[in-house]
């Protein structure tokens, strides 16, 4: 039996309000609210900014991080604006470009969430729902035709 698109993306927007953003906000990553208002799910995958990859496994140093994003960035995160916003955010370039990000080498655990036995659990509850509903209905309805 083939479980619908529509259920398994409810289930997944489940996930994503239930687990993953819980996380990442328990995490303290959370500065400007785009990562957690760009998640969705596509058929049976969950999609995020670009960037994602980085705060999964943090970023290398050896490359100039680029200032635009950081100048918003620093303004979320600390209240600066203005020529203050944009010395912070080239300072954090300077500090990326020399020892990576705060989360390399060693990564964080945003995306285990989604392994972790309560959300396994989890959705294999809410589709096994589903699957029980559909052999019930298909006992009824092969019932019926037997006693007709």
């Amino acid at each position: 039996m083939e479980i619908p698109n529509e259920i398994v993306e409810r289930v997944l927007n489940e996930v994503v309000d239930r687990f993953l953003k819980p996380k990442f906000i328990e995490l303290g990553m959370n500065a400007s609210g785009d990562w957690l208002n760009s998640l969705e799910v596509r058929g049976n995958e969950i999609w995020g900014m670009d960037y994602t990859n980085y705060l999964v496994n943090g970023r290398s140093g050896g490359t100039r991080h680029p200032i635009a994003p950081l100048i918003r960035w620093v303004g979320y995160k600390f209240g600066l604006s203005g020529q203050e916003a944009i010395s912070t955010a080239y300072a954090v370039a300077t500090k990326i470009e020399r020892e990576g990000t705060n989360y390399y080498p060693e990564g964080t655990d945003l995306m285990e969430v989604l392994e972790s036995r309560e959300v396994q659990e989890f959705i294999t509850s809410e589709l096994s729902q589903y699957v029980i509903m559909e052999v019930n209905q298909t006992f009824v309805r092969q019932a019926k035709q037997i006693l007709t």
